[in-house]
């Protein structure tokens, strides 16, 4: 039997302040992003991630070297691995629940990561479905899972401090991957496009990720069968990914230096967001 395609919808209303951007495939996604600066400072710009059922998106494993991320689920069932462990909540249950009992362990729908530690998230039901039994999973828990593990998952996503450089990710992250820039590329891109291939994308991302503090972990040691759980072992393996994401981001932003491409450019952003960048203080 074919396997029913998840289909993104942006959430009707649309959050306040936001346009909506779908990424349609099996990892289907609605970005809700702020088009416009926050004219109040204790208001932090706010993106609005929506999952639609059998969606097989995360966010992938990745840390932040300048801001502290908030995550508020809204709706529906997530995990979230932080601090090398994984832990499940549920909007319906209200809190992190134990994965052996469906139990409520702790109240509150917000997550704080701080700064450089590595994370990930996503719908419950697809960690559910891709995790091990070494994880604790069986088809046979579904009775204990949280009403809502099927779910539609609803995540806002916030930073502290709060600017304009999420929204400027997102944006400009989406429409590298959505959109063709053929008719825009110079010739020496065109060049090196022909030459990487389907590694083009990935070098343009790379380039929105080493200027707008979004770090890719590319080798998770602590897979490697050799790496202690101890706490200095821990620290270690975390300064190692850490040195591993900023080296490679480098290698490619003077790459990208050379090939004149930019992390934000105007074709990709909302006029206002364009502004406040573009001003002399981001020249």
């Amino acid at each position: 039997m074919a396997r029913i395609k998840p289909v993104p919808q942006a959430l009707d209303p649309l959050p306040p302040g936001t346009s909506c951007l779908l990424r349609q495939g099996d990892n289907a996604v609605a970005y809700h992003i702020p088009t416009t600066p926050s004219s109040d400072d204790a208001s932090p710009l706010k993106t609005t991630i929506a999952l639609p059922r059998r969606s097989n998106w995360t966010s992938g494993l990745h840390f932040h070297a300048a801001h502290t991320e908030y995550l508020r689920l809204v709706k529906g069932a997530m995990f979230v691995e932080l601090h090398g462990q994984t832990k499940l909540i549920s909007a319906a249950k209200g809190g992190e629940i134990d994965r052996d009992t469906g139990d409520l362990m702790q109240e509150g729908l917000v997550i704080v990561v701080p700064r450089y530690a590595r994370h990930n998230w996503g719908r419950l039901e697809h960690h559910i479905h891709t995790s091990n039994m070494s994880l604790g999973y069986d088809s046979n828990q579904q009775d204990l899972w949280p009403e809502d593990w099927t779910e539609d998952v609803v995540v806002e996503e916030w930073t502290d401090p709060s600017n304009i450089q999420k929204a400027l990710f997102f944006w400009n992250l989406n429409r590298i991957i959505t959109e063709s820039s053929e008719a825009t590329l110079k010739r020496r891109q065109q060049v090196t496009k022909a030459i990487l291939g389907r590694f083009w994308i990935d070098l343009q991302l790379f380039t929105v990720f080493w200027q707008l503090d979004n770090w890719p972990i590319f080798i998770d040691l602590r897979l490697m069968p050799s790496v202690s759980s101890r706490e200095f072992f821990c620290r270690s393996t975390n300064a190692a990914e850490v040195v591993i994401s900023f080296v490679l981001l480098f290698v490619a932003r003077i790459a990208g230096l050379l090939l004149g491409l930019h992390a934000v450019e105007q074709r990709r952003t909302p006029d206002a967001l364009w502004e406040a960048y573009s001003k002399p203080a981001h020249a």
